[in-house]
């Protein structure tokens, strides 16, 4: 069973791409300058770009007043394009210009606006062109933190209804990222994913209508996201978290060098080493999200937390029943250890498996984009970073 938001973008797309519609197609592109202040905690990042809007439009639909030096906005048919997730801007580093091409031409010179109204082709392709320094909101998703994946989307929609206006991905203007895009430390950048309903859309993506509820007049609106690729480098949370929470499990069991006898000794030892937990707990919390689920580095945490839970009840038996050859004592220790070393090895296999599923989802994204943008079906990911200093206009 479908859901109605997935039945309404299957509809939509099929529309599109059977080519039944007369909706007015805006392509759109991105060049990518730098990607900074990604905020996990407050589901933040910041991200400087230029974006490219270009659609055809009738020479006679443009009002070019007589002795213009330069295109401006009043001239032309609006897209009247936003962004959906969009939580701040800096005013200062927005900027905003419009530039002309012959419909057929290949040429990059474009037409000037003083020699627009001499033009004598019938089609020309606007070019709006916009640069701009934005917060944006993410829905990080950390189920596999400290190995996840994720996808940093800037969101466009139009304020045109869905009937009237598509946008999707220029195939000629590409989409670049500067290769010093993103100076981390802590993340890794790979090819973007270009979602739009002629592109690299499925179900599982961010859907390409917003609901009739969002809108005071039940108007739907087309959208199409820029999707960053970035993963975590795991190092740092292994070698500071998880390798400091294997060695805690282990001196749990040093309670066991006591005699059972010696309860307010041993309490003493697993006391201590629970605060250490909780410490770390602390610390894990302080890199999340209020989120409602259990990371996979949470669990090996709450295991931690439940070993020394389980011992501390194991020795407090111990030390109440008559046991002279320790046996409960033994034996509570072993399938405590067994169940750690179970955790351990769980989260060593579970890393191995999310390392190898992230690398061959790099691979697919780097395909995929090739074959969007290139038109092959090969690792093309070099093509899609710019080293040069500006973008390509």
């Amino acid at each position: 069973m479908i859901s109605e938001e997935i039945a309404d973008n299957r509809h939509f797309v099929a529309e599109l791409t059977e080519g039944k519609s007369t909706r007015r197609e805006v392509e759109i592109s991105f060049f990518v300058w730098n990607i900074n202040e990604i905020d996990i905690v407050n589901q933040r990042f910041s991200v400087r770009f230029n974006m490219y809007a270009s659609w055809v439009e009738d020479t006679k639909n443009i009002q070019v007043p007589e002795g213009s030096a330069r295109f401006e906005e009043f001239m032309f048919w609006n897209p009247q394009l936003r962004f959906t997730n969009l939580f701040e801007s800096d005013s200062d580093e927005h900027e905003a210009w419009y530039r002309v091409f012959g419909h057929d031409s290949t040429s990059s010179a474009g037409i000037k606006a003083s020699e627009m109204n001499s033009y004598e082709g019938d089609r020309v392709r606007i070019m709006y062109c916009q640069r701009l320094q934005g917060v944006f909101h993410e829905g990080f998703e950390l189920h596999n933190f400290p190995f996840d994946l994720q996808h940093l989307h800037i969101g466009v929609t139009t304020s045109w209804d869905h009937d009237a206006v598509a946008i999707s991905f220029d195939n000629k203007k590409l989409t670049r990222v500067s290769s010093a895009a993103l100076t981390s430390q802590t993340w890794n950048l790979a090819c973007p994913r270009l979602m739009s309903y002629k592109d690299d859309w499925d179900e599982k993506s961010l859907p390409l209508l917003s609901q009739s509820t969002d809108s005071a007049t039940g108007v739907r609106y087309c959208r199409a996201y820029l999707a960053l690729t970035i993963t975590r480098r795991p190092n740092f949370i292994m070698w500071n978290v998880m390798v400091i929470m294997t060695l805690v499990g282990f001196f749990s069991f040093a309670t066991y060098a006591l005699e059972p006898e010696e309860l307010g000794d041993r309490q003493a030892v697993v006391l201590t080493l629970v605060l250490t937990t909780v410490a770390y707990k602390y610390v894990t919390t302080s890199m999340m999200p209020e989120i409602s689920y259990v990371t996979m580095m949470d669990v090996v945490i709450y295991s931690c937390m439940f070993l020394q839970a389980f011992m501390m009840l194991g020795i407090c038996i111990s030390a109440n029943i008559y046991d002279p050859n320790r046996t409960f004592d033994f034996m509570s220790a072993g399938f405590l250890f067994i169940g750690w070393f179970a955790i351990l090895i769980w989260f060593a296999i579970r890393s191995i498996y999310l390392s190898k599923s992230r690398s061959k989802y790099i691979y697919r994204c780097d395909r995929k984009l090739g074959e969007l943008q290139c038109g092959v079906g090969e690792k093309v990911a070099g093509k899609f970073y710019n080293s040069a200093a500006a973008p390509p206009m």
